[in-house]
């Protein structure tokens, strides 16, 4: 049987400048779940990715090994966060070490991944956001910062926040929204997204223009 081909998107680098402050990007925060159907460029998806997990620095370890920091604190070391991306090229795997996204499925999820949630604002959010970022947390990774289950998670979870904070104030630099939803039938996103078992979702995140902002 002949190999499925994979198909990379190389991501152009990231900008380092900005108009917005940081204070102002935090004081104009705001969850949005209206959208308009403008959509986002590549290069901005690309500084988006980046706030939320591209690699910030190097570290060449005494064994010869190297650790690749994000722009959050990772617990151990042990960065677990794994992103997922929706849109209207496909789905896609974000490959941080080399800022590439892998596409899954040509397929565009985010109608099928709209029925996983349990409220109609939510599932308006994901069908009409033109881009939807899914957070999740591979498991084993995880389990390598801690023995204790109970802490694992913890870790993981306030990570995620972290990380997703840094995507949010990004956002905003652009003028663009962020919903946050944490509420939705895990099986679903599961079956929806073919993830891993051991890619466990935390956040979905549609992201758009404003409606308001383009009416």
């Amino acid at each position: 049987m002949r190999k499925q081909k994979i198909s990379t998107l190389k991501l152009p680098q990231p900008e380092f400048k900005e108009k917005m402050t940081v204070e102002e990007a935090i004081k104009q925060r705001r969850t949005v779940r209206s959208f308009s159907s403008k959509e986002i460029t590549i290069p901005a998806i690309s500084r988006l990715l980046w706030a939320l997990q591209g690699i910030t620095y190097v570290e060449n370890m005494p064994n010869g090994k190297k650790v690749f920091h994000r722009g959050a604190p990772s617990a151990g070391r042990t960065f677990p966060l794994e992103v997922y991306v929706a849109f209207s090229k496909g789905l896609f795997h974000y490959k941080p070490e080399k800022h590439v996204l892998h596409k899954i499925s040509d397929k565009d999820t985010r109608e099928k991944l709209s029925e996983a949630f349990f409220t109609a604002l939510n599932k308006v959010a994901i069908k009409t956001a033109p881009l939807t970022i899914i957070l999740a947390a591979d498991n084993e990774r995880a389990l390598k910062a801690t023995p204790l289950f109970e802490s694992a998670v913890r870790f993981v979870h306030l990570e995620a926040g972290h990380a997703t904070q840094n995507l949010i104030l990004q956002a905003v630099s652009f003028g663009l929204g962020v919903c946050t939803i944490t509420s939705y039938n895990v099986a679903t996103v599961y079956e929806v997204l073919k993830l891993p078992l051991n890619h466990r979702p935390i956040y979905l995140l549609p992201v758009g223009f404003p409606r308001e902002a383009n009416s």
